[in-house]
């Protein structure tokens, strides 16, 4: 599947997963305009998300063992798309990973926030495509700026923004406390 073609699934699925079942087909024949194929695929991942267990519902203890026995989050993402060539991971989250990453014709460095299992939580991507478009919108110097923003090839999506070198707010917090 391309990414044009994925992305249009993903954006169907968004549309349609809140809704019940049977309005489901419904909305996605209107959409898709007698496209057999492209609803075929959107139902094939209602159904892949159906079948998730709510985190909720899950012992965390058995969360937690899977997560720790999961291969590199570095080996998920490709080490080079676009312009931009990865460098190493500066930190992991809830939702996503962060890289750094160099942007190879420009030759700036740049931070990258790759969105994790996108495709598990339609309420996951939602929040991340607001963490974009507020970053997007704030323009201050202690904000970092949103440069760029996309979906993998894999419909991953992720943003681009300005590297800033230095400690974690939570480190600077930490040693501000301890010198107090």
């Amino acid at each position: 599947m391309d990414r044009v073609r994925w992305n249009r699934v993903q954006h169907l699925f968004h549309q349609v997963a809140d809704r019940p079942a049977p309005e489901q087909r419904h909305l996605l024949e209107a959409a898709c305009e007698g496209d057999e194929s492209l609803i075929a695929d959107v139902i094939a991942l209602l159904e892949a998300d159906g079948r998730t267990v709510p985190l909720l519902d899950v012992d965390v203890t058995d969360v937690a063992h899977r997560l720790m026995n999961t291969a590199d989050a570095a080996s998920v993402f490709p080490e080079r798309f676009g312009p931009y060539r990865i460098l190493n991971r500066l930190a992991s989250g809830g939702m996503g990973d962060v890289f750094l990453a160099t942007r190879e014709d420009l030759g700036n460095r740049v931070a990258i926030k790759f969105l994790r299992d996108a495709w598990m939580s339609p309420a996951r991507f939602q929040r991340f495509v607001v963490e974009q478009r507020t970053l997007a919108q704030l323009h201050h110097p202690s904000i970092a700026r949103l440069y760029d923003a996309n979906v993998l090839e894999d419909g991953t999506p992720w943003f681009a923004m300005e590297y800033v070198d230095g400690v974690s707010l939570t480190e600077y917090w930490r040693s501000w406390v301890c010198l107090t």
